[in-house]
């Protein structure tokens, strides 16, 4: 389950800038007191405890960052999901904003430069040291301000393809073990039009954050375009101090008295809301999502919030209380409950920060009995204040605590924004906000609504997996109507309000019953009929594990994990017992691809099942078209391929194939380094290839020696009898040209040949891009060579290193498991000897490649039987990978695999 994201923090969040009654969850008045006088007490008690508890926490100072850092709770959960769900957009937080006037680019990117730098969360990764993550903090800011110049489309065209960019930035995934998890581009429309392109990983981020970020880089902007310093004061803590504080101050009294407060509410009384939905939930849900707005009368805001008052509590209790009507009617379930966040930010010193701190609380209602509107307001209000109250405890500890791991709580959010959406006010500029959405849905079903200028609007944001767009505008009318009814008589009973047609009240029946889990009796007798026992030791002893974790006996072996009612949190407790059992190193979506225990035995008996499978990452795996497979340029880094991805679109799926004898490395360091053949290399990539697409025709791509590999592959495959679609090699030296580095003369003669070459359209652009980079590469150049002879020791002293440590058999330091890998496939490049491909090669060249002087080609077209298509693409041999150059590769390859 993503924790949610609101644009700002709800309004139980206001207390933490604004000590007005009107924002504080009010106290139950006099009228309506004597109705729960008791729960009443108990609440104040329990209240009054909590802050006296709260104000005895130990100071939050400055931790050493010797040593590995924990994560905090919230970001914890969160990097466990990331293992589950890896490659997808559920937790990028993306914002997009027009620019019109005269905008200082360079100024815009110091600021951004310098925000990163003052906030370390920014600057964060996150890697896994003996099985437990831990934050990587980059000691330099990794930031570059790429800015896409769309003037040369037609005027129409340039909006369409902004949209189309900014849509494909917001919803393009991130890898947080070694990429930036802050991105930032800027479209530029015209001279004075541009689009910034903000996007930010949801685990060094939250609702909070975007008010911090956008104060300072206002403030930034305004002193670095008058060429002033900074004027913002440094700040005395950052996010991973907060981390090792919080864990010490979550124990002992302090802890006992949240986890009893929350017991008294939650412990034994909630279970999963039953939701009519169009469609059941999918095995394996794509989690797709759509929105339907609304907007209530500026009559009907002040209605409600005229009722809030009068009854005392707030327009978050007044709202979420006619929300939970809306989902007691639909679902028929006297016990409910709804999630929502709260900034979690209950010291003075975490306000001025950028990080993960928000936490989701769970609002449980009670509708037996048939309760008035006013009654049930009460009980609503109520609740929000002892959350509001106990809200520092995280909800992987409530679950965990609470015995809560079989409750789906990812089901319904509701948020009340505070005020509309921010924007960072940057002086003589306008600023508008454009509404583009990460394309993943946290929740089922969500409901988020804000006010402005006197009128809310509202959002239903829906699993496409679930639900239809005819299904979430009828509930919406509902709402509307249950909204109108409870500001008209607050005292009638509940019973009475949104009465429905009979033709209503049976297709809300017929989804209720199509949508539904099967009763406990229902599912005893399906599984009884279908149970197959396990058959040895492992599938008996997976099975036992199962049975602990799950809390059902039996489990036969074709039993599914998630139809037992097993989701993300209990998957992340099985694996790990799984690991301890069987002393196996295994991931977390390994109990997606083999979610029974005859098929997770299976993975668990292979000779080798920690490698399996490892070399195929996706990178963009979403998408109807024929996958491009793509070999990677050395190492397990596919950074190379992510920018292509989000330029050639949501619907093209992306696989890399990664080193592996880079993984080899990191799996065994004692293992002495093989002699690798590309051959080899090409026969392992094409089973891993067909694990996803077992035929043909197959589209391949290769970086540099990735090129040499996907070569081979296709030789391979062309063999067996399977057709290859596409075969590009980018900027790959053939056999004959893999020693042949331009000097500057042959540099300069080769860029007249590919300028003779180019078509008469292509020209301009050609000599204004080498007259912008050839200052940026002769400078390179320089700074090469004063490298070279340290590069020669680092390298003869690198190998010498490796060949001490296999001698003494310890393990090789993990700095040198690259070298190591990088050495072999050298090796392997050299040695590699390729025949004719009788099949077409297609050639995307770098213009600026400074790699086989005269020779467009790059000594391919004799090895390609049938023929050999060339496209130049701007930038050099790693830049053409990088905006903006990518777009140009992009839409050539585009056209390709059309």
């Amino acid at each position: 389950m993503n924790p949610p994201q609101p644009k700002n923090s709800s309004v139980l969040e206001d207390k933490l800038s604004d000590n007005s009654q009107s924002n504080h969850p009010a106290e139950t008045p006099p009228a309506t007191r004597s109705k729960s006088e008791t729960a009443s007490a108990e609440l104040w008690e329990s209240i009054k405890t909590i802050i006296g508890l709260q104000n005895q926490a130990p100071p939050l100072v400055p931790v050493s960052r010797e040593g590995n850092l924990p994560l905090s709770f919230p970001q914890e959960r969160l990097w466990f999901l990331e293992q589950l769900e890896s490659a997808n957009s559920s937790y990028n937080i993306p914002f997009t904003f027009r620019i019109n006037g005269s905008l200082n680019i360079p100024a815009l990117e110091e600021s951004l430069k310098e925000i990163l730098r003052r906030h370390q969360a920014l600057r964060t990764n996150f890697s896994s040291v003996e099985s437990k993550p831990v934050q990587v903090i980059a000691p330099t800011v990794n930031l570059n301000l790429s800015v896409v110049d769309l003037q040369d489309l037609p005027t129409q065209e340039r909006e369409t393809r902004a949209m189309q960019l900014a849509t494909e930035s917001a919803q393009q995934p991130f890898e947080i073990t070694q990429e930036p998890l802050f991105r930032a581009s800027l479209l530029k429309l015209g001279e004075a039009q541009h689009i910034l392109l903000l996007n930010i990983h949801h685990i060094v981020f939250d609702g909070w954050s975007e008010g911090v970020l956008f104060k300072e880089l206002a403030t930034l902007y305004e002193a670095f375009a008058d060429n002033k310093p900074s004027p913002l004061p440094e700040l005395p803590i950052q996010y991973p101090d907060f981390a090792p504080w919080q864990r010490q101050w979550l124990q002992g009294e302090f802890l006992e008295a949240l986890l009893s407060y929350w017991k008294g509410q939650l412990g034994g009384k909630i279970g999963e809301l039953h939701l009519p939905t169009d469609h059941p939930q999918p095995a394996v849900p794509k989690r797709g999502s759509a929105c339907q707005k609304f907007v209530l009368s500026k009559e009907l805001t002040e209605s409600i919030k005229t009722l809030g008052r009068q009854e005392g509590a707030t327009l978050f209790a007044t709202l979420l209380a006619a929300f939970k009507i809306l989902l007691h009617r639909y679902t028929e379930q006297d016990n409910l409950f709804v999630c929502s966040p709260i900034a979690n930010r209950n010291r003075k010193e975490l306000r001025g920060l950028v990080g993960y701190f928000v936490n989701l609380l769970i609002l449980r209602t009670d509708f037996s009995g048939n309760p008035s509107f006013q009654e049930l307001l009460a009980q609503v209000r109520q609740g929000a204040s002892g959350a509001y109250a106990h809200q520092d405890l995280p909800l992987q500890q409530l679950v965990s605590h609470l015995d809560l791991g079989k409750v789906p709580l990812s089901q319904v959010m509701f948020v009340l924004q505070n005020t509309p959406q921010q924007v960072p006010k940057l002086p003589g500029l306008e600023v508008e906000a454009v509404d583009i959405d990460n394309g993943m849905a946290d929740f089922d079903l969500s409901l988020s609504m804000v006010e402005e200028a006197g009128t809310l609007t509202g959002t239903f944001k829906y699993n496409t997996d679930l639900f239809e767009e005819k299904t979430i505008n009828q509930m919406l009318e509902h709402f509307q109507t249950v909204l109108e009814q409870v500001v008209a008589n607050p005292e009638q009973p509940l019973s009475l309000l949104l009465p429905l047609s009979e033709a209503q009240q049976q297709q809300l029946q017929t989804m209720r019953l199509n949508s539904a889990p099967k009763s406990a009796s229902e599912q005893a007798l399906e599984r009884e009929k279908n149970f197959v026992a396990p058959r040895d030791a492992i599938e008996i002893k997976l099975a036992k594990l199962w049975e602990d974790v799950l809390d059902i006996r039996p489990i036969g072996i074709k039993d599914n994990f998630f139809e037992l009612g097993g989701y993300s949190l209990v998957a992340v407790r099985l694996i790990a017992e799984i690991e301890k059992a069987f002393n196996k190193n295994l991931t977390l979506p390994t109990i997606f691809q083999a979610p029974t225990v005859e098929e997770l035995a299976k993975i668990i008996t292979q000779e080798d099942s920690s490698t399996s499978g490892f070399s195929l990452v996706p990178v963009q795996p979403k998408g109807s078209k024929t996958p491009l497979f793509a070999i990677h340029y050395l190492g397990t880094n596919m950074r190379w391929y992510r920018p292509l991805s989000v330029h050639l679109g949501l619907d093209q799926p992306i696989y890399g194939l990664v080193d592996k004898l880079a993984i080899e490395n990191l799996l065994d360091e004692q293992k002495a380094m093989p002699n690798i053949k590309v051959e080899e290399l090409a026969a392992y990539y094409i089973q891993e290839m067909r694990t996803v697409q077992p035929e043909g025709p197959y589209f391949m791509s290769g970086i540099s020696f990735g090129g040499a590999i996907a070569f081979e592959m296709a030789q391979q495959l062309h063999a067996q009898g399977q057709k290859v679609g596409l075969l590009a090699l980018f900027d790959t030296l053939g056999p004959d040209d893999s020693s042949k580095i331009s000097t500057p003369r042959q540099g300069v003669s080769s860029h007249l040949k590919n300028l003779l070459t180019l078509p008469p359209q292509e020209k301009i652009k050609y000599l204004r891009e080498q007259v912008r980079n050839k200052s940026i590469w002769l400078i390179n150049r320089i700074k090469d060579r004063f490298k070279k002879p340290s590069q020669r020791f680092t390298i003869a002293w690198r190998k010498l290193t490796c060949s001490f440590y296999l001698a003494i058999g310890r393990p090789i330091p993990k700095k040198l498991l690259d070298f190591r890998a990088s050495a072999a496939n050298n090796q392997a490049r050299i040695d590699y000897v390729p025949k004719v491909y009788p099949g077409r090669v297609t050639m995307f060249r770098a213009l600026d490649s400074y790699l086989a002087p005269g020779n467009p080609d790059m000594g391919w077209g004799k090895l390609a039987g049938g023929g050999l298509d060339l496209h130049y693409v701007p930038g050099g041999h790693s830049s053409m990978y990088n905006e903006p150059h990518v777009q140009v590769l992009a839409e050539k390859l585009k056209a390709c695999l059309e």
